[in-house]
């Protein structure tokens, strides 16, 4: 959650502030105090869910600029409020003293406009912006909570629309810059290069790499018609690639102070561009921005919008959330750091250890983008090891210990002497774009370097940047064809990480099904997997006899439907297992508008079963995540058994009724999508046609209550085709429209061009109509009984005759927590199939004669409450907003009578009835889903034995 989506239920947050209160009124430790109580305030009452992605930072280093020595903030939300406490007894004026000299020793941009002293016993609010104070005892807090509220929200969402609006002013500086360039017909690859070389340029004349404004001042030198500054520029590239030693002695001073660069940034020699005086003006505008503002992690958002036309209109609205970055870097690496440096806070001997740990992973990303996942990754590193810095130099002075063992003098030999654990060396990257891996690179020396102006903050001392001669490896290509072992080391100490593209199976390019393909071989059913899936796969490969870990963002699809039992099936035979996971959720972006995407978080590896692991479920796509500890998250991302669902032609259990697809029409509309109007049309003119119209119904209709009709031919007298004017000139039109048709399929059915191409049969009785598609808001999917002269469309499932029984449990609270866990998606609606949903689902046991007429009764009871409301659509009377208190009810009762014929009872919880469905399909299934491990022949590549086990299975 970002500051400004701080919840404000004053009422309730009263509620929990005197709870609170009175729970830490007893504390007497400062450093527990200090950090748990706000913590604990900002989740429990203000509704802060994820302090490191918001910015609150606990015992945060700072160089006190009165006294030169290094300290440590209690508490700093930067740009918001800075809390320090003190023991208790000692004197809030003191505390407020040294907040105040923590408060101008900070950089400007994380100045708070509110300061926080306690002492325990009280807390006191100092807004300095307008000069005030209040103070009060720590049990007067609920009363005072307005003051608090006050804070985090206005500073709060402030802060956050400060750092946007900088992030967008930004971007449009450097879209005008490329419209110019444009408009010139300079574009491409050139292009391109120019224009990252600019925003280094930039950065670098903001942040200290060399005289403040030197490239600016460059600028302001040339023509303002722009003659001749291509030229001029075009040497400054080069002597940014020469040593000092080896450039021209006869320089001119406003290029000859540049340092050398390295790293292969200025290295390719690109056209030269004939500047005019827009192109100039719109440059020097560039430069003049404060670019020591902005994040090398919006970088690669900005070029990506910058050079698409489509997005130009919605500049500065597409950067990656650090917020989701950090749901996945938080659980797999970076809390557990954290949780070492509390732990070994006071122990030197602790802390250098943890410090000499830190370089000792590998991150990969082999699907980086601009890198972000990387950047964000690599700056939480850098701010860990700068505590562990700033700690040492507090307990043992001024010393602190080398890489080597050495005791080294900070202050005067310098950071450069001693050498950072975290380097840039350790982070890897595969990257299919070129424009995106080149700004990777130079985002990463930038995050460096701005890594190392805190640094120099915070210790006086700091390693130069230039020379630039180590660097992170990006590689540029196809992740799916490259060796990743060949880009980062793969052992125990690798972690994998990122968000690989997201298309589903029908969007694949050619190119990308042969990467498919390549991926997984003749593994069974390949073909209907996410392109995401094959990262999953490769992971695998290259952590197989490791205990290496990897973490995906992806599409929700992965975890439904049909996909798991792929994948899992795969990834299993490889010792694959979650560790920890996020279910569907809405991935979005900082800014005004954000992707709608729903998207799973999955890590996994071979290490084994931790006994418990950590599940996030949101209770609604856009809401705060709730995490749950687990035993076991299957491929469902579901606390269940390992079961993998796959499609079936009949049902489970013998005697269960069967459910059969809709008929496929493949018309044009021209036989079964016929209005009201048209309808009564026909049978005011053409009786022959009209002896064949039916209703027809799929989702939409069944669910929203719409007519619609068609004309069902099958078996038709072919006398009556021929002599019906309406018949005659469709079943024309149908025939020309399939044979133009590019599948093979529809140009053979021309031939019986008066029938659907997929006509089963029409119902010869009753059936009960199941829609394939319906809405995740919904608590149940609407189903209805259906007359036997309605036409099913291919939107709509049905079981012919359907008992009292069946109808009861298919609309009971039991089979749509196995829909919502077992069925795919269409965007974020159910997709219930006969084969995967309903021919897996374990029905109960009713040979109890009383349980049986418990569930008949209460599903009569049902269509008893419906029938109160004729007038009311399915879609209304399943509306939660909308549900007749009589159809509550009674759903209420048939909810109760199917968990009683499965043994649960009326409280069950949707994870107690899901383990209850997943246990009984394993032993349905004789646990056939779990074989044994085969043992490798001589020989056998991984990827022969993983396609004879799916292939087989």
């Amino acid at each position: 959650m970002t500051s400004g989506d701080v919840k404000t239920g004053v009422d309730l947050s009263r509620q929990k502030a005197r709870i609170f209160a009175d729970k830490w009124a007893t504390v007497t430790n400062e450093k527990q105090f200090a950090q748990s109580f706000w913590s604990d305030f900002f989740h429990q009452v203000i509704g802060v869910e994820d302090l490191l992605a918001t910015g609150v930072d606990f015992e945060f280093p700072i160089k006190n600029v009165a006294t030169g020595t290094t300290n440590f903030i209690d508490v700093l939300w930067g740009g918001v409020v800075l809390i320090e406490h003190k023991s208790a007894g000692k004197s809030l004026d003191g505390a407020e003293v040294q907040a105040r000299q923590y408060m101008v020793s900070l950089s400007p941009h994380l100045r708070p406009p509110v300061l926080i002293v306690s002492d325990f016993a009280n807390i006191r609010i100092i807004d300095v912006l307008l000069g005030t104070s209040v103070q009060f005892p720590l049990t007067g807090l609920p009363k005072h909570l307005d003051h608090l509220d006050s804070i985090f929200k206005v500073y709060g969402s402030k802060a956050t629309a400060q750092e946007i609006d900088a992030d967008i002013k930004a971007v449009n500086l450097m879209a005008n810059l490329y419209v110019e360039f444009e408009k010139n017909g300079y574009e491409g690859h050139a292009a391109s290069v120019f224009m990252v070389r600019i925003l280094f340029l930039n950065f670098g004349d903001d942040t200290r790499m060399w005289k403040k404004g030197l490239f600016a001042d460059f600028l302001a030198e040339s023509a303002e018609s722009g003659a001749g500054l291509g030229g001029s520029i075009q040497e400054l590239f080069q002597i940014l690639n020469t040593h000092k030693e080896e450039r021209p002695q006869n320089l001119p001073a406003s290029i000859s102070a540049f340092p050398y660069v390295n790293g292969g940034l200025f290295k390719e020699v690109i056209p030269v561009f004939s500047f005019n005086a827009e192109m100039r003006t719109a440059l020097i505008a560039s430069s003049s921005y404060d670019w020591s503002k902005i994040s090398p992690a919006i970088f690669g958002a900005m070029f990506q919008t910058i050079k698409s036309k489509e997005n130009r209109r919605a500049l500065g609205e597409h950067y990656t959330s650090q917020q989701n970055i950090l749901k996945v870097i938080r659980p797999l690496f970076l809390d557990e750091y954290l949780e070492q440096l509390r732990k070994v806070w006071d122990d030197r001997a602790g802390l250098k250890k943890l410090r000499k740990d830190l370089g000792t992973k590998n991150y990969l990303d082999p699907a980086a983008g601009s890198g972000n996942f990387l950047l964000v990754a690599y700056k939480r590193l850098r701010d860990i090891e700068h505590k562990i810095i700033a700690r040492l130099i507090e307990l043992e002075g001024k010393v602190t210990t080398g890489h080597d063992g050495e005791e080294l003098q900070v202050g005067l030999d310098g950071l450069g002497t001693i050498g950072l654990t975290v380097s840039l060396e350790q982070f890897h990257a595969i990257e299919f774009e070129q424009w995106s891996s080149q700004i990777a690179s130079v985002a990463m020396y930038l995050a460096e370097h701005q890594a190392n102006q805190e640094l120099d903050e915070l210790t006086g001392a700091a390693p130069t940047i230039f020379p630039l001669s180590h660097a992170a490896t990006i590689r540029q290509g196809n992740a799916l064809r490259i060796d990743w072992a060949d880009v980062c080391p793969m052992n125990n100490d690798t972690i994998i990480m990122g968000n690989p593209p997201f298309y589903g199976s029908s969007w694949l390019s050619a190119d990308q099904k042969d990467d498919q393909a390549l991926v997984w071989g003749k593994t069974k059913s390949a073909g209907i997997l996410d392109y995401v899936a094959s990262w999953y796969l490769v992971a695998a490969r290259q952590m197989e006899g490791t205990t290496a870990r990897a973490a995906f963002v992806s599409t929700s699809s992965i975890s439904q439907g049909q996909q798991p039992p792929v994948i899992w099936g795969a990834l299993k035979q490889l010792g694959m297992g979650i560790d920890f996971a996020h279910r569907t959720f809405a991935w979005n972006n900082d800014g005004g508008k954000n992707a709608a995407v729903h998207c799973v978080i999955i890590c996994f590896s071979a290490n084994g079963k931790p006994s418990l692991r950590s599940l996030w479920s949101y209770p609604s796509l856009k809401a705060e995540p709730v995490l749950v500890r687990v035993k076991n998250i299957n491929s469902y991302l579901l606390d269940a058994t390992d079961a993998l669902i796959t499609s079936r032609s009949n049902p489970l259990q013998g005697g269960t009724q069967k459910m059969t697809n809709g008929n496929k029409p493949v018309d044009g509309g021209l036989l079964s999508n016929i209005s009201v109007e048209e309808a009564q049309e026909i049978e005011a003119t053409d009786p022959i046609a009209a002896k064949y119209l039916r209703r027809v119904v799929g989702s939409a209709e069944l669910i929203g209550g719409s007519l619609r009709y068609g004309l069902w031919l099958k078996d038709a007298d072919p006398s009556d085709l021929l002599a019906s004017p309406v018949l005659k000139d469709r079943i024309a039109k149908v025939r020309e429209m399939r044979l133009a048709s590019t599948k093979l399929d529809t140009q053979k059915s021309a031939t019986r061009a008066w029938e659907w191409q997929q006509a089963l049969r029409q119902p010869t009785t009753e059936y009960l109509a199941v829609p394939r598609v319906s809405s995740q808001e919904r608590e149940y999917v609407p189903m209805a009984v259906m007359p036997a002269n309605v036409v099913p469309n291919d939107k709509l499932l049905y079981i012919p005759n359907a008992t009292s029984e069946t109808f009861g449990i298919m609309m009971s609270s039991v089979f749509n927590i196995w829909n919502r866990a077992i069925s795919g998606r269409l965007k974020s609606d159910y997709s219930l199939s006969a084969e995967v949903t309903y021919n897996n689902f374990p029905f109960p046991d009713l040979s109890n004669e009383a349980t049986m007429k418990k569930v008949q009764s209460a599903a009569d009871a049902v269509l008893v409450a419906r029938e109160q409301f004729p007038t009311s659509s399915l879609a209304v009377l399943y509306n939660r907003n909308a549900m007749p208190l009589a159809l509550r009810n009674a759903h209420n009762a048939l909810d109760k009578a199917v968990l009683n014929a499965y043994g649960l009872k009326a409280n069950a919880t949707d994870a107690g009835v899901l383990e209850l469905l997943f246990g009984m399909y394993a032993d349905l299934t004789q646990g056939l889903l779990a074989p044994e491990k085969k043992t490798k022949r001589r020989g056998a590549s991984p990827t022969e034995d993983l396609n004879s086990y799916v292939l087989n299975h």
